[in-house]
């Protein structure tokens, strides 16, 4: 499992009604401020000669805020006392009690600061150390609350949801109301079924096959063409592991995620076929780029040649995503979210910088569903959608993308070759001209069908024969396979 479910996850989570190991781990923090100030403390008495008792009854019993250091381990003591009672019996995440306590302390130490007669008590040095730990550590205090204890249970609890309190207090049709979109992504069995993640967790119960990485399918043990099933109409070969099995229907998101997959690639489909393509970029060795205008957006076609026969470079492109970065350097990442059947999925993509680093790095999380059309053509569409397992990165611009797609036409007379064209309709967000943008973009459609080609020729091994150019431009191509 990746970090997320791992390290963060984990901390975040309180097990069987415990408090959180990160919300432990703050209060034992609290408890190093306390002893290690009392510590210090002592010390600062001991290394002045005096009797200690003598000391404890001048700070502590006379106690005077010009000649005494035992105010600074009161509040320590107060701030180890608060976040105990709140954060540790009352289990609450507000944040009015750190402030209450930091800003007591600062305060405090302010008076203090302005009060205490420094060149009259000795030694300087520890009674300086202890006003300025008391200072560092209450905020770093503060630091931890809101940085990590905060953040990592509120993650924790978008995940896994409390799924309990809702059944108990609302029941089962409250929890359906509040929608697919709110519904926590692990649920309890019994109640709604197993969720999604758990089926993951416990490995081996959604698709056929052991599959315990719920980001990353493992591959076929040395690439074993016997745990492959070979779909009846398009001849496309499935790994058995990304079969769903029988007994675990689609719930009703997942309905909806492969609804919406088939919805775009209907719609990425008709975009493609038709409208007015103008030329945008054509190449010697003809590859071009075409553009057109689509509610107002502008969207790109590639069209090229790719020596692979077209079921051959879907299961490349659909079934292998997490091995695309190794060929195309244009993404650093690529990588399945959540498998919904052999036909649909969930992926997370980083693309690396474009334009020279003018376009910096963007990720997507898009949904992914193929199908054969008219002619024998493989479509493999998708378009951007909202996983909780996958928020915003901070460093990263979630770019969007609309119904987008790859098609691979069958050549006629030549089984190893596909016309591959590439409808792309994104929005990179951020503030970057329109004009770099398309010249990005075209770049990097020219990018990426030349790193396929060199993909393709690696896999066939560098078949013989190139692609005879005399038949014509790419367009005399589509127009014979549709014909």
């Amino acid at each position: 499992m990746p970090v997320i479910m791992t390290d963060e996850l984990v901390s975040g989570t309180r097990h069987n009604g415990r408090m959180s190991p990160v919300r432990r781990f703050y209060l034992l923090l609290c408890t190093f401020d306390l002893l290690f100030t009392c510590l210090l403390w002592i010390i600062s008495i001991l290394v002045t000669g005096e009797k200690l008792f003598d000391e404890f009854d001048s700070q502590v019993v006379h106690y005077n805020i010009k000649s005494s250091m035992f105010d600074t381990v009161l509040a320590s003591g107060g701030r180890f006392t608060l976040s105990v009672i709140f954060y540790g019996i009352m289990s609450i995440s507000h944040w009015c009690v750190i402030a209450l306590t930091t800003g007591g302390t600062v305060s405090f130490l302010v008076v203090k600061v302005l009060k205490y007669e420094f060149s009259k008590y000795q030694p300087l040095t520890y009674n300086v150390m202890l006003v300025l730990l008391s200072f560092i550590i209450s905020w770093g205090e503060v630091w931890f609350f809101d940085l990590r204890m905060i953040p990592l249970e509120r993650k924790a609890k978008e995940i896994w949801g409390d799924y309990h309190s809702k059944v108990e207090t609302r029941g089962h049709r409250g929890v359906e109301e509040e929608g697919h979109e709110r519904r926590p992504l692990l649920t309890t069995q019994g109640v709604t079924g197993p969720s999604v993640m758990e089926r993951f967790i416990e490995g081996s119960t959604l698709y056929e096959g052991s599959i315990g990485n719920f980001y990353s399918p493992f591959e076929s043990p040395n690439a074993s063409d016997d745990e492959d099933d070979e779909d009846e109409n398009t001849g496309v070969r499935i790994p058995r592991k990304f079969r769903r099995r029988r007994d675990h229907p689609l719930t009703d998101q997942e309905r909806e995620w492969k609804k919406k997959g088939q919805k775009l690639l209907e719609t990425a489909w008709t975009t493609l076929n038709t409208g007015d393509w103008k030329l945008e970029k054509k190449l010697d060795n003809g590859d071009m780029v075409q553009v057109r205008t689509v509610a107002k957006k502008k969207v790109f076609k590639l069209t090229g040649y790719v020596n692979m026969a077209p079921k051959l470079l879907l299961e490349e492109l659909f079934y292998k995503m997490e091995q695309l970065p190794a060929w195309n350097p244009t993404l650093t990442d690529s990588r399945v979210i959540q498998p919904i059947d052999e036909f649909t999925d969930i992926s997370y993509q980083v693309c690396a910088e474009a334009g020279g680093g003018v376009v910096s790095v963007r990720d997507f999380v898009n949904i992914r569903h193929w199908a054969a059309v008219e002619g024998g053509t493989l479509v493999s569409a998708g378009g951007s959608v909202t996983h909780p397992a996958m928020p915003e990165v901070k460093g990263k611009v979630r770019g969007e993308n609309g119904p987008t797609c790859w098609a691979l036409r069958p050549v006629p007379g030549r089984p190893d070759t596909c016309l591959f064209q590439w409808l792309l309709d994104t929005d990179l967000k951020g503030w970057i001209p329109q004009r770099v943008i398309d010249k990005a973009l075209s770049g990097a459609q020219f990018d990426y069908i030349r790193h396929m080609r060199a993909r393709a020729e690696e896999i066939t091994r560098a078949r013989a024969g190139l692609l005879d150019t005399s038949i014509g431009s790419c367009e005399d191509i589509v127009i014979n396979s549709e014909g």
